[in-house]
């Protein structure tokens, strides 16, 4: 099992195994690809390793200190948050952080993996580095193509909705579906339909039967390389419009139109083999009939099962109506490790 480690960019690690410090928006230089903005500054970047595998992410909601929760073999970590009680602005800040962390990381190492994950509506089940890195090198195999480095997680429904046929009426996306559920998780192709109540009507509703499927892209989780992560997150942070027109501000919008103009190098967790996306899985039935679970392993520990593959979930992402199943997760979880 790796060791957890908690760092932050350009500091030392404090003593052996675990050690936490705080990544503040002004110890990053800038280039000409992040603008400086004054509602930019004081945020804070929370950085915490799955081995060598940087998780990455951006929440201004949670208190300061942050817990990042769920478990990580080794242990669990309280971070800074310099954006507790700040404005949101139109997932800018999200995005702009994220992309100066990248740039920062490819000075000194452009082959370094990482995860950029969702805040506060996200919980970590367990896996240790060998687990992620034999899921992540599977997916990437199933998806094909010798530039394919980027995963990016999916979900059962399309958000924004009007994008939903770009990717279910997709040759090249159904295929590749088909490919990484039989090749990496060897499971059919509508798996999905036992698992989702599918409650949300309005804002992100599933497809109907038959054509249901988890097949849609999802922003709150991405991994790859710093390298390749940064033409992503360059155009979500840069071409995503302007706060006052609208739909265009939205970064799950600009990230799906960058995969689909570049198929080659990004694909979809169609298995939920490293994170499971919850909106439309769960609200509306008792969480005993969620697809995720939290067991215990032989020495006591707690992790999160995935019901539908019968194996650990890397990452489980509240996303939507999900929110509710992953919070209690989250109390339940912190319980368990001592951590509330």
């Amino acid at each position: 099992m790796s060791a957890l480690l908690v760092s932050s960019l350009s500091l030392p690690l404090l003593g052996q195994g675990l050690s936490v410090q705080s990544l503040k928006d002004e110890e990053l230089s800038l280039d000409s690809s992040v603008n400086e903005e004054g509602w930019l500054a004081g945020y804070g970047t929370a950085v915490r390793h799955i081995g060598n595998i940087s998780v990455v992410t951006v929440e201004t909601r949670a208190s300061n200190p942050m817990r990042l929760p769920g478990r990580i073999p080794g242990g669990n970590a309280m971070v800074t948050n310099a954006g507790a009680g700040a404005p949101w602005q139109f997932y800018r800040t999200k995005n702009g952080l994220m992309l100066k962390w990248i740039e920062e990381k490819m000075k000194k190492d452009p082959d370094a993996m990482a995860i950029m994950i969702d805040g506060g509506d996200m919980i970590l089940g367990g896996c240790d580095e060998a687990f992620v890195w034999d899921k992540y090198r599977k997916i990437m195999q199933a998806s094909g193509g010798p530039d394919m480095t980027l995963v990016m997680s999916a979900e059962t429904a399309c958000f924004p909705h009007e994008m939903d046929w770009h990717f279910r009426d997709n040759s090249t996306w159904e295929q590749r579906r088909s490919a990484v559920n039989s090749q990496v998780e060897n499971i059919a192709d509508d798996w999905v339909l036992p698992w989702t109540p599918c409650r949300d009507w309005k804002q992100a509703p599933c497809d109907p039967e038959p054509k249901r499927a988890y097949r849609y892209p999802n922003w709150g989780f991405v991994m790859g390389p710093v390298k390749d992560l940064w033409p992503l997150f360059k155009y979500v942070y840069n071409d995503g419009g302007h706060p006052k027109k609208g739909g265009d501000t939205v970064d799950q919008m600009r990230a799906q139109w960058w995969m689909l103009w570049h198929p080659s190098k990004i694909t979809l967790d169609y298995t939920g083999s490293l994170v499971l996306s919850i909106h439309n899985m769960a609200w509306g039935r008792p969480d005993s009939e969620a697809p995720i679970e939290i067991v215990t392993n032989e020495e006591g520990q707690p992790w999160i099962r995935n019901k539908i593959i019968n194996q650990p979930c890397c990452f489980a992402h509240g996303n939507g109506d999900g929110e509710g199943l992953v919070n209690r997760m989250i109390i339940q979880m912190n319980n368990l490790t001592g951590a509330a």
